[in-house]
């Protein structure tokens, strides 16, 4: 209801005479959905017609197929407007935060094993105490810890992370942030409902608890 027919174009294709059907009035995908026959639209050649009203279909179908979060702005549920001001972040935050939490993620499974194995070179009595066989792998765990931390320095991982952090961590200024989400979301739904399919904390409530 809230998709611009100009979206009618990531189905029908670029070439689809979107102007023809804003100039009949119809400005929403819903609307081309519902519209006339296409004889009964002044200015609209059948071949837009067929190909505007076969794509909605299509987004019409994807829709009730894939969305089991409905969020509409005449009929808001508790929390919408709490649940868009958060998604906004992700939003714009987009791919290059989501990169940067994977490859966090990555480096932390690779790291925590090696600290674990170096813990002795914290200092002198530990090496002392830990024995020959554990001091020679803690030292090869220190070994590996510094390439690995030269190669994230090298490929800028701590600039990634800071900007990631950044953008994940801004919060809603004021009250206009609602109405900021409710825009944002009518401009470009998609991008809310794929998050909304995405796993967004993997398990981050198990991490947490170790």
């Amino acid at each position: 209801g809230r998709m611009p027919v100009a979206r009618l174009r990531d189905v029908a294709g670029r070439r689809l005479a979107v102007g023809e059907l804003e100039k009949c009035g119809m400005h929403t995908v819903r609307e081309v959905l519902h519209a006339p026959p296409w004889e009964e639209l002044s200015g609209v050649g059948p071949r837009t017609a067929v190909r505007a009203v076969a794509a909605a279909r299509r987004m019409a179908d994807d829709v009730k197929k894939t969305v089991q979060v409905r969020i509409d702005a005449d009929r808001p549920q508790q929390g919408t407007a709490a649940l868009l001001v958060a998604l906004q972040v992700l939003v714009e935050a987009g791919p290059r935060a989501r990169k940067a939490a994977e490859a966090g993620g990555e480096l932390t499974a690779r790291l925590e094993p090696l600290l674990i194995e170096a813990a002795p070179v914290r200092g002198r009595r530990q090496m002392w105490r830990a024995g020959r066989e554990r001091r020679r792998r803690a030292l090869a765990a220190a070994a590996e810890l510094r390439v690995l931390l030269d190669a994230a320095e090298r490929d800028r991982m701590h600039q990634q992370f800071a900007q990631a952090s950044v953008d994940l961590l801004r919060g809603p200024e004021s009250d206009s942030s609602v109405l900021s989400a409710w825009v944002d979301f009518e401009m470009r739904p998609q991008e809310y409902y794929d998050l909304l399919r995405t796993p967004l904390v993997g398990g981050a409530t198990r991490e947490v608890d170790r």
